[in-house]
């Protein structure tokens, strides 16, 4: 019998991405004419989908202008970011155990699909993955539900037998959106304080701890 499905964020949850999102998010928005962000300004604009962030970022509102910047971002991604991405600690014996485990495992984006794919391929996590998508694969990003309703379907699991684990709001929004149950990471980019204030169903301080909430029978 197929064991309850496990969906996971990327960025924030899974791995740290923030070298690579702020050296390519400045070398766009540089090209566009704009001051360069701080680390922590890229940071607080990971928590929009891709569009929205680069008019976070520039103030820019012209659809065909964010588009443009949102395709020169993902080339850079692909050339010069995903050497630069690295996997929390412990995340990969997490998954590793949770794969060994039964459990049906996936991961949903708001960066691009390709992108994700090739990251996971590069971290070597990729195999204990049964689905990958990115805002490229999906109708809508997050918080918009199809996406992750999709996830499910392509795991052949029900939302209500799935969870969804990500680091900020729209994480938490679209499980709720979609009918799954909410985890939430407190090691993303977000502060633990803010986080909580989210009512998740289950807050994680270390993959060993999630991993271990899903494994131990007690």
């Amino acid at each position: 019998m197929r064991k309850q499905a496990i969906i996971f964020d990327h960025d924030g949850t899974l791995v740290d991405s923030i070298d690579a999102v702020v050296h390519c998010t400045n070398l766009v928005i540089r090209e566009a004419g704009c001051r360069e962000g701080s680390p922590a300004e890229i940071r607080h604009g990971m928590a929009y989908p891709t569009l929205e962030r680069f008019s976070f970022h520039t103030g820019v509102k012209d659809p065909e202008h964010l588009e443009k910047m949102r395709e020169d971002f993902y080339i850079l991604m692909n050339d010069q970011g995903v050497e630069l991405v690295r996997l929390y600690p412990g995340i990969k014996e997490a998954l590793d155990r949770l794969a060994r485990e039964g459990f049906s495992l996936g991961l949903l984006t708001n960066n691009q699909g390709i992108f994700t794919r090739r990251v996971a391929a590069w971290l070597k996590y990729s195999y204990d993955m049964e689905i990958i998508l990115g805002e490229d694969n999906v109708p809508a990003p997050k918080p918009d539900p199809r996406g992750l309703l999709q996830a499910c379907a392509g795991l052949g699991a029900e939302p209500e037998n799935c969870w969804y684990i990500g680091d900020g709001k729209p994480d938490y929004e679209v499980a709720v959106n979609a009918g799954l149950k909410s985890g939430i990471v407190t090691w993303g980019a977000h502060p633990k304080e803010e986080l909580l204030k989210l009512k998740a169903h289950r807050y994680f301080d270390s993959a060993d701890e999630m991993a271990a909430f899903f494994t131990d029978p007690s």
